[in-house]
Formats: C-alpha cells, sequence, structure tokens
C-alpha cells in the first residue's frame, strides 16, 4: 500500500471547508487536522481576509533589519578605503568618529565586511614585517 501524499495547502483548504460548513466546532476540527486551536483560529482569520492565497505560509525574514547600515554609510566607509586603502576596519572606523562623531558609526568588523564585500576595492598588502625573514644557518639572509 503506498503512502498518501498530503499536501499542506490542501489540509488546510479543507479545515477551513470544515469550519464554515458548521456540521463540526473549530475545536473539533483543530484536534481532528492536529494543529492548536490558535493555528485554526489564525487559518480562518487568514482566509476571511485574503481568501485561499492567505493560507499560504508567510516568509519567517524580518520586514527590516535593525542592524543594517546605510548605503550612505557604506559610502562613506568605501570612500575613506579607497582613499586610504593600508587602513585596516579599526582605523576606518576611528577615523570616521573623528569626520562625524555625531553618528553611529558601525564596528570595526562591519567595516571590514564592507570593505571585503563583491565589488570593493582590494586592501592593500602590508610589507613583510622584519621579523618574518628566515635566516640560513650561516647568518646569510638566503635561505
Amino acid at each position: 500500500m503506498p503512502w498518501r501524499e498530503i499536501c499542506p495547502m490542501d489540509e488546510k483548504l479543507r479545515f477551513v471547508a470544515g469550519a464554515l460548513s458548521g456540521e463540526h466546532s473549530v475545536t473539533e476540527l483543530c484536534a481532528s487536522f492536529g494543529i492548536s486551536r490558535k493555528t485554526g483560529y489564525k487559518w480562518l482569520a487568514r482566509y476571511a481576509e485574503h481568501g485561499p492565497e492567505g493560507l499560504h505560509d508567510l516568509p519567517r525574514a524580518p520586514h527590516r533589519v535593525p542592524w543594517a547600515i546605510s548605503v550612505e554609510q557604506a559610502a562613506a566607509i568605501l570612500g575613506v578605503r579607497h582613499a586610504h586603502p593600508s587602513w585596516g576596519p579599526k582605523k576606518l572606523r576611528a577615523k570616521l568618529l573623528q569626520r562625524a562623531a555625531e553618528q553611529a558609526w558601525p564596528a570595526a568588523s562591519t567595516n571590514r565586511r564592507v570593505a571585503a564585500a563583491p565589488g570593493a576595492e582590494p586592501a592593500a598588502q602590508a610589507a613583510p614585517s622584519c621579523g618574518s625573514q628566515s635566516r640560513s644557518a650561516d647568518g646569510s639572509g638566503q635561505r
């Protein structure tokens, strides 16, 4: 015996049809469909307001992101980064704070993310420090 495929949208429509028919109470229907009464009433309210289209699942993404930076801030970060490609994210933030202290500038980690975003100019490579070169056994500095 093959498994019966169940479409969530069809089940929601069956629930709404059962509730609108008035043969069973919403509590009984919720118990038979295995959902909470809160969910059952939510589906009925969505159906009453939007029709069958209201029964589709809503996106869970937030409508706005409170920690997102503005386009102007990103442009300012990239502008300073373009003028001084060797500066790191901490120094970028410090200089931006000096220029416009009244504005809330993002953290250094956000500056790093904005500066490293696709389309942004790559950072200048720092020169190797003096201690990074290894010396040979005879002290000549050649490997």
